[in-house]
């Protein structure tokens, strides 16, 4: 989505809130509630979070941090501690298909929220007690005291006036807009499980970098949620908060689709495998963000009469099936439907007309990847694959001989299995070909590097065969150049 203008709120030295009230007709369901709040502890926890990399921190925030006094060799040191803390054990619920968002749980919403209600880092410690490890719990004390000089300094002081004045702003504005009422509408369509009196949580945290647009307007795109908690990165100075609300919905929209009924996931998952189109997996794994893209669109549009002219998401794939999509989901979100097998049916049919090279294409292939190696050195060689490929997901196997886990994924289908073969190459070719039947046609040849792109019964199938690590990299950028599988040239050697 093409970057949004977003909005902050209130200060206290703890934690302040704006409870937003039902301002929806009689008889009108006003959707789930939700608060918009400011969190002195709360904005720390993301702030250090953020430093670390983590895919939820907004990018902008730790260029600042890098460019300051406070980026010191200690500071990278505290940095890799966190980063090697057990601060989010995680668990899978059975029966949930893999893949979708409601299929794994961890403990991140809790510590989050008890972030947000926390006074003080002592007061986090006790509200957490239990949650964690109590090792892990003191460690992460000890980083956050280490880095609040440079949060006060560059992220809380400079921006806590305003983040105050801005948060009663939004609360207003999303009272007197009854933008939840229409949220509830989305929630109908979802099948999501989200009572009323389940508060979203809307977290308010500066962001640091100032970058401004046209008219000296500022515009994000950041926001995750986490739960109930939506954690939203903000420009102290943002005031357009129409423009923004494509952005939060979009996130909120994901956590719908987490709490979906389980049985309308397992049915779901049905009505899109069992579908007849080839690329009935590629319209599956592309669901959760289509979806999400098209319902922040449609609150976008309940304000402005129409939606984005633009790019509504920074990938071309989602973007397109995304607004391919928009008619049919939109018309069933404004008739109170839930999503079902004809919506699913109807779906794949835009997918294939948008995509029909989707089954070759490297850029649609490598969302959902496995990488599987022959031993511990394939890190590096799957980095070089993702410096050239974007993915939504990757699995990482070793080794290849005698590696039951690793040859179930590869036939499984599930995703794009990208093998590399850097030693013991005549037998783990020998395996590999009497194992997966879409290499049986081809002549391998073990003293040879070369990287091969080709389709079989369970799907598309790369494999590299190097003898120099240099050459996996030749590999990922051939690949890269060449764009789509090429059946008239699948084999091609490497230097």
């Amino acid at each position: 989505m093409r970057q949004l203008l977003f909005w902050c709120f209130l200060f206290l030295s703890g934690a302040a809130c704006a409870q937003i009230p039902s301002q929806s007709p009689a008889g009108h369901d006003p959707g789930p509630a939700v608060t918009v709040e400011v969190s002195r502890m709360h904005c720390l926890v993301r702030f250090v979070e953020t430093l670390a990399g983590s895919s939820g921190g907004y990018i902008g925030s730790r260029k600042a941090f890098e460019k300051s006094r406070f980026n010191t060799p200690a500071a990278k040191r505290w940095l890799r501690r966190y980063r090697n803390l057990d601060r989010e054990p995680g668990f899978d619920r059975e029966g949930y298909p893999v893949g979708r968002l409601g299929s794994q749980g961890s403990t991140a919403p809790a510590y989050m929220a008890a972030s947000a209600d926390a006074q003080s880092l002592t007061d986090l410690q006790r509200r957490t007690a239990g949650l964690l490890t109590n090792e892990v719990l003191v460690s992460l004390d000890s980083v956050y005291r280490f880095f609040t000089p440079a949060f006060d300094t560059l992220a809380w002081q400079p921006h806590a006036a305003e983040l105050g004045r801005q948060r009663t702003a939004y609360a207003e504005f999303l009272a007197k807009s009854q933008l939840m009422q229409k949220f509830g509408q989305l929630r109908t369509f979802y099948g999501g499980v989200w009572p009323d009196d389940i508060p979203y949580r809307i977290q308010l945290n500066p962001q640091l970098d100032g970058n401004q647009s046209v008219g000296g307007l500022t515009f994000t795109n950041h926001a995750w949620v986490s739960g109930n908690i939506v954690l939203l990165d903000c420009h102290p100075t943002s005031r357009n908060f129409v423009d923004g609300t494509g952005v939060v919905f979009h996130e909120m929209s994901h956590s719908l689709s987490a709490q979906q009924r389980l049985g309308l996931q397992q049915q779901l998952e049905g009505w899109y495998l069992h579908h007849s189109s080839p690329d009935r997996r590629s319209a599956y794994n592309l669901m959760e963000e289509a979806l999400a893209t098209v319902a922040g669109q449609w609150i976008y549009a309940q304000q402005k009469g129409q939606p984005e002219s633009g790019e509504w998401y920074n990938d071309d794939y989602i973007n397109r099936y995304a607004k391919a999509i928009y008619p049919l989901m939109t018309g069933y979100v404004e008739r109170g439907q839930t999503i079902d097998s004809l919506f699913v049916s109807q779906a794949i049919d835009l997918f294939d007309r948008t995509f029909p090279h989707a089954a070759s294409e490297y850029v649609n292939l490598f969302r959902k990847v496995l990488y599987w190696g022959s031993d511990d050195a394939m890190q590096d060689a799957a980095l070089a694959f993702r410096d050239q490929f974007r993915s939504n997901y990757t699995r990482t196997v070793t080794p290849i001989l005698a590696s039951a886990k690793g040859l179930e994924a590869a036939q499984s289908g599930e995703y794009l299995a990208v093998i590399f073969v850097t030693r013991d190459h005549a037998a783990t070719l020998r395996y590999l070909r009497q194992n997966l039947p879409a290499l049986r046609k081809q002549r391998l040849r073990p003293e040879q590097s070369f990287v091969l792109s080709t389709t079989g019964p369970a799907g598309p199938l790369i494999l590299v065969n190097t003898h120099n690590p240099t050459q996996v990299s030749a590999a990922a950028k051939l690949l890269a150049q060449q764009g789509q599988i090429d059946p008239k040239r699948p084999l091609q050697v490497l230097k």
